[in-house]
C-alpha cells in the first residue's frame, strides 16, 4: 500500500464533516480546524526539530500547498497558530484520531487484537515554561512540571489519556483509569502492563469485570497460597526456570487481603538468577505461555521511544493544556499512518521507514506538479525510478 493511498483513507470531506460535528471553526475564519491539522501532520512527519517558526514556513512551501489542495490563500504567522493552538478544541483532532483508529484497523487486520499493552510516558519541563502538570515534592526534580502520558498499544496507539494532576503521579491511578475506560469490541483481549500498578483493589476489579490481564509483582510480594503448585516439573525456556504455578491471595499494606484469588507464577532469570513474579487471572494459558506474552510488553516501550526520537513528541510547540491534547492527538495519527505504512510494506525499524515514508509523499507532489504542468507522469516515475503501482 502506497502513501497516497494511506492518506485518501483520511480524505478532505471526512475532515469537514468532523469540523461541523464539533463546531471547531466557530470563532475562526482563518486558521481553520481542517488547516490547522493538515499543517500540524505535515510538521510532524517533515521535520524532526518542528517549532511554531517552522509551521509558518511550512504554509508557504509549495509541498503544504499541494498537500492542502491549493487552498492556502492568507498569510499566517507563527504567534497566531500559537494563539490558535490555545483556543481550539482538543474534541476535533480526538474525533479524527478516533476515526483513524477504525480506518487503519481495518486496513491492518480482519480480527481483533487479542493484546493490549499499557504504560504511561512522562514529559517534563521547567516550571516557568509549563503552566499545567504536577511537581514532584522532593529532590532535584522539584522544580519541573511533569505530564504523563497514558496508552494502550496493540498494532496502533488504541487510547491515550493526559494526566496533569498530582494524584496521577501513581501508576495505580494513571493505568488504572486508562485500562478500565478502554473497552475494545473483543473482551477476551488480554491486558498487559508492568509493575506501576501495585495496587490489590485493581487486580481485584479487573478480575471483577472478567477483563483478563498479566502483569509482575515484586518477588518479595506478601501472598497466602490458595492452591499447590500446579507444575509436576520446572520448565526450562531461553531466558527463564519456571518453577511454581498456583494461585494465591495477595496482600497490600498490612494485612489487607485481595478479594479474588490470582494466578502466580515464580521463575528465576537464566543469566543473572534474579527471581520473578508474573500474575494473572488468565485460567487457559500455559506458565510458559503467560511469561512469553508479558515479554511482549516491550513493544509498548519500544513505541514511545519512535515517538519522542523520530516524532519529536517530548518536543511541545505550544505548552497550554489545549495545544498539548492537540499535539497528542496529531502525534499519535502520524504515528498511526506510519505503523500502516510500516506493515503494509513489510518493513523493519521505524527511522528508514520514517524516511521511505516521505521520500514516496516526495515524489507524489513531483508528480502532482508535472501533471499540474501538463507533463506525463510515467517519465515522472521513470526519471524518479518510482514504481506507481
Amino acid at each position: 500500500m502506497n502513501v497516497q493511498h494511506i492518506l485518501s483513507l483520511l480524505p478532505d470531506k471526512l475532515l469537514i464533516e468532523l469540523a461541523e460535528q464539533t463546531n471547531v471553526n466557530r470563532y475562526s475564519k482563518k486558521l481553520q480546524g481542517e488547516l490547522i491539522f493538515k499543517l500540524l501532520l505535515h510538521c510532524i512527519l517533515s521535520y524532526k526539530d518542528n517549532s511554531l517558526r517552522t509551521m509558518q514556513s511550512a504554509y508557504e512551501s509549495m509541498a503544504f500547498n499541494l498537500l492542502n489542495a491549493g487552498k492556502n490563500k492568507q498569510q499566517i504567522r507563527y504567534s497566531s497558530i500559537s494563539e490558535r493552538l490555545s483556543s481550539i478544541r482538543p474534541e476535533y483532532f480526538e474525533k479524527i484520531y478516533t476515526v483513524c483508529l477504525k480506518v487503519y484497523g481495518d486496513v491492518l487486520s480482519n480480527q481483533a487484537p487479542t493484546l493490549f499493552r499499557f504504560d504511561s510516558t512522562i514529559i517534563a519541563l521547567s516550571a516557568k515554561l509549563l503552566k499545567v502538570g504536577y511537581c514532584l515534592p522532593r529532590g532535584d526534580a522539584s522544580h519541573m512540571r511533569q505530564l504523563k502520558f497514558t496508552m494502550g498499544f496493540s498494532e496502533l496507539p488504541v487510547i491515550a489519556h493526559l494526566y496533569t494532576q498530582q494524584q496521577y503521579t501513581s501508576e495505580n491511578a494513571a493505568l488504572k483509569e486508562t485500562i478500565l475506560s478502554y473497552q475494545p469490541d473483543k473482551t477476551s483481549a488480554i491486558r498487559i502492563f508492568d509493575r506501576g500498578i501495585t495496587s490489590r483493589k485493581t487486580h481485584d476489579r479487573l478480575t471483577e469485570k472478567k477483563i483478563p490481564f498479566i502483569s509482575r509483582i515484586n518477588a518479595d510480594s506478601k501472598l497466602e497460597p490458595h492452591t499447590i503448585n500446579q507444575l509436576p516439573a520446572p520448565i526450562e525456556t531461553k531466558t527463564l526456570l519456571i518453577y511454581s504455578d498456583r494461585w494465591v491471595y495477595l496482600f497490600s499494606e498490612g494485612t489487607r487481603k485481595a478479594r479474588y484469588p490470582i494466578r502466580c507464577i515464580s521463575a528465576t532469570q537464566q543469566a543473572s538468577k534474579e527471581e520473578i513474579k508474573f500474575v494473572s487471572n488468565v485460567h487457559d494459558l500455559s506458565a510458559t505461555e503467560i511469561a512469553h506474552l508479558y515479554k511482549q510488553r516491550w513493544d509498548i516501550e519500544v513505541f514511545f521511544k519512535f515517538l519522542k526520537q523520530e516524532l519529536n513528541f517530548t518536543h511541545l510547540i505550544n505548552r497550554s493544556e489545549n495545544g498539548i491534547r492537540v499535539m497528542l492527538y496529531v502525534t499519535l495519527i502520524a504515528a498511526t499512518l506510519l505503523l500502516v505504512y510500516k506493515k503494509q510494506n513489510n518493513l523493519t525499524g521505524y527511522k528508514i521507514m520514517k524516511q521511505q515514508f516521505l521520500h514516496e509523499l516526495e515524489k507524489s507532489i513531483v508528480k502532482n506538479i508535472v501533471i499540474m504542468c501538463g507533463g506525463n507522469p510515467k517519465l515522472a516515475d521513470k526519471y524518479l525510478h518510482f514504481d506507481s503501482s
